[in-house]
């Protein structure tokens, strides 16, 4: 069975100096038809370059396994193509606005809210949409499934089949509200965030197991019938912010060097990494873990100043 794939314009905005925003989409559905309906974004940040190779994966393992898919899959790879040319975080014009606290956008609005009302209108009744983020610089994540604390009862099982390190429940608060996953699910189709490492020097094994989890929910959906990870036998640990996370920040500036330790379990008092004073040649900090429990988080090698976030922690209850 042949897949077909088409490519199209769901949003286009002329912008100054002769530019073109334009946001596209390539589907991909059985030449026969089929039932459900996957939406996987990605390039919503500029500065985010994992997400790329992932739907690269996805693409890649449809065209080769046509005779497996069931089910429309619909891929943005780029929200922010300008963003993304110049790996600039923000939308590159005038206002350098996140792209990611605007939606659900408005048919009247701004030229970004434009954009992601556009957006919104294409991904609507979709089965599911899942948007795909990764760790900022200076900065390590396990893969992770991001859901609010509104839609968590309904969603949480259901991402247990995308075979995460961590599912993540985030509080409501305005931020969020008015992300694309947020603003999806209060329209009345399920979203979830993913999110996963943005180290480059080894992106394969990074990319990896996010496509091999996204094909296992594809399975498990009826969308994909070819080979696909098992189900997670175990319960996939869950942090809940406002109950069970720990902030562990520095006190000193200086130059951090971390222990490699994320996805690892960490006692408390344990040494998480070190702040160093290079001129004088002297360590300033030794920073410790505040309570035992899995570092699903972890700050790289860079500059430090007091307060700044070293690690996160998904305590362990009493």
């Amino acid at each position: 069975m042949a897949v077909v794939r088409e490519i199209s314009t769901v949003a286009s905005i002329t912008m100054p100096v002769e530019e073109q925003w334009a946001i596209r989409r390539c589907r991909y559905a059985p030449e026969e038809g089929g039932e459900g309906r996957v939406c996987i974004a990605t390039g919503m940040h500029g500065d985010e370059m994992m997400g790329q190779l992932i739907v690269y994966g996805i693409a890649s393992r449809i065209l080769k396994n046509p005779e497996y898919l069931h089910g429309t899959v619909d891929i943005y790879p780029m929200l922010n193509p300008q963003g993304l040319d110049i790996s600039e975080r923000m939308v590159p014009a005038s206002t350098r606005l996140d792209m990611n606290r605007v939606f659900p956008g408005s048919p009247d609005g701004t030229a970004l809210e434009y954009m992601c009302h556009l957006v919104m209108q294409d991904m609507l009744g979709a089965d599911l949409v899942l948007d795909i983020h990764t760790s900022t610089q200076n900065k390590s994540e396990l893969y992770e499934v991001r859901i609010g604390a509104r839609d968590a009862q309904r969603l949480i099982d259901k991402a247990q089949a995308l075979c995460p390190q961590v599912i993540w429940i985030y509080p409501d608060s305005s931020a969020f509200n008015v992300s694309l996953a947020s603003s999806l699910c209060e329209a009345g189709t399920d979203a979830m965030i993913l999110e996963a490492d943005e180290r480059r020097r080894r992106p394969q094994e990074i990319a990896a197991p996010v496509v091999e989890g996204i094909f296992c929910k594809l399975a498990q959906m009826g969308l994909w019938t070819g080979p696909a990870r098992p189900l997670p036998q175990e319960a996939i640990p869950v942090v809940r912010s406002k109950e069970n996370i720990c902030r562990v920040t520095c006190q000193y500036p200086g130059v951090y060097v971390p222990e490699d330790l994320i996805g690892t379990r960490v006692e408390e008092g344990q040494v998480l990494g070190t702040v160093i004073d290079a001129l004088h040649g002297e360590v300033r900090e030794r920073v410790k873990a505040p309570c035992s429990g899995l570092m699903f988080s972890q700050r790289s090698y860079s500059a430090v100043y007091p307060g700044t976030l070293i690690a996160r922690l998904r305590k362990e209850q009493a």
